[in-house]
Parts: C-alpha cells; structure tokens; sequence
C-alpha cells in the first residue's frame, strides 16, 4: 500500500510540473525584435509576427497578427513596414489590413535579413552578411550593394545586426570578425563611413567593448542609440567626441525606440 501511494504520489507531481511547465510556456513574454515611436507611443513587433500598439509607457493597446515572422519593422506615415528574416515586405495598417510589396529572394538561405529602414521615399534593407537592399518605387525594383565586398579594402568583415534612419541620416551596426563593434553611417546608402566608438569616462578615452544588437534615433537629442549587450546604451551624437555609454538593463538590449525622448526597451 505504501509502495502504491508512493506511485500515485510521484505522478501527481509530475503531472503537475508539467502543468506548470506549460502554463508558463503559454504566459512567456513574446520576443520583441524591434519598437519603432508611432504617434504618441510605439508600436513592438515579435519575431512571430505579432505587431503592438503600446502607450507611451509601453503598454499594448492594439495587436495584429501578420501571420509571418518579423526581423523589424519601420512606421512610415500612418502604417508599418515589416520585413520577414527572408525579405518579404509586408504593409500593414493599424486596423489589421495588410498588403505584400515585395517577396524578394536574397540568394543565399543563410543571409537573413535583420532590418528595414526608410529616408524619404527609399526603403533600404539589410541582411547580415551586408547586402543591402534599396527601393524607391515600392519594392517593385531593388538595387543591391555588397557592402562587405565594395569595402573589402578599407574596413573590417562585419557581421551586420541591425539598421536606422532618420532624417537624411542612415546607421547600419554590426560586429567585426574579432567581435569588436562596429557603426557604419551613410546619408544616401551609397558611400559609408565608420563611426569612432570612443568616449570619455572619468576623464580617461574608452573604447565600446559591447556588441551592437538593435539601433533607435532619438528625435529629441538628434542622436542615434546603440542597444547592446549586458544591458547597454551607446548615445551617438552628431559629434563622435560625445559619445556616451549608459547601463539601463539587466539583460542584453534587443530592441529600443524613443517618443519624446522618452525611452521603451525591450
């Protein structure tokens, strides 16, 4: 009798663990892979395709299911452009509508695309291993440029991660082959240049030992942010002699966005 009850006992918890396992399975937070300001607050998209309306603080207020995985996303007028890791654009509208400009294949099933980013009418794309895509007609028609390939000799190889524009202004991030960082920024997507990733810290010259994993303008300091790893901001001014680091997390930065200067990370 013992031995039975010992049995029934052991199923009983283990039953009940898997409950649990699953219950916090279906409670998980989605993964936020980039935020974008929209209006008075943001809008998040997951890497299952999931796009949030939020409140300034963050809190979702509309939700849309685009039904396809997202690797980010760019608010231009009133709607959204999500580009898929394989380059599908989607336009969607805040009331769920959505329609595909492009279903471009890059060529190589191993160079997913991490984002999208617009100035003015051109939409500019890029994948990891550089290329980077530019339309501006719709994606009825792209351009393509290497950039790993045109400046072969003059940077370092660079693993790409992530893409940001504003204004005239667009910064592409990413990591050399020995994991330092690297910036990149360009005001037609044609010739680019490498940012300096020193600042001053107690007086003395320091330079960014953290990876770049996600990049946000903020409208009112007219500056690009770095979201990087161990929880890190790299505030990117118009002038690289203030530059400035700030820890804001406890965790790796994913995803970052400003509204007023007011930050949400993700």
């Amino acid at each position: 009798m013992q031995s039975l009850h010992h049995t029934y006992l052991k199923l009983f918890l283990t039953i009940t663990l898997m409950w649990w396992g699953t219950a916090f399975t279906l409670a998980a937070p989605p993964r936020i892979v980039d935020i974008k300001p929209y209006e008075q607050g943001f809008v998040m998209a997951s890497a299952t395709g999931m796009l949030y309306w939020t409140d300034p603080d963050g809190n979702p207020t509309d939700s849309v299911n685009i039904k396809t995985p997202v690797a980010g996303i760019e608010v231009r007028d009133s709607h959204i452009l999500a580009v898929s890791p394989e380059c599908m654009i989607l336009k969607v509208e805040r009331n769920g509508k959505s329609r595909r400009l492009c279903n471009r294949q890059i060529g190589n099933d191993t160079e997913k695309v991490v984002g999208i980013a617009c100035i003015g009418n051109t939409i500019f794309v890029l994948t990891a291993y550089g290329t980077i895509l530019s339309s501006s007609n719709e994606c009825k028609e792209f351009t393509a440029m290497d950039f790993n390939g045109t400046y072969s000799l003059y940077y370092e190889q660079t693993r790409f991660t992530c893409i940001c524009a504003s204004g005239n202004s667009i910064f592409i991030a990413g990591t050399h082959d020995d994991g330092s960082p690297a910036v990149y920024t360009s005001t037609a997507g044609n010739i680019w240049s490498e940012r300096t990733l020193t600042y001053t810290e107690s007086g003395q010259t320091q330079a960014l030992d953290k990876q770049p994993l996600c990049l946000a303008y903020d409208a009112r300091m007219d500056r690009f942010v770095l979201g990087c790893t161990n929880g890190y901001l790299f505030y990117l001014p118009g002038c690289s002699h203030c530059n400035a680091i700030e820890k804001k997390a406890d965790s790796d930065i994913r995803a970052v966005a400003f509204n007023s200067g007011y930050p949400l990370i993700r």
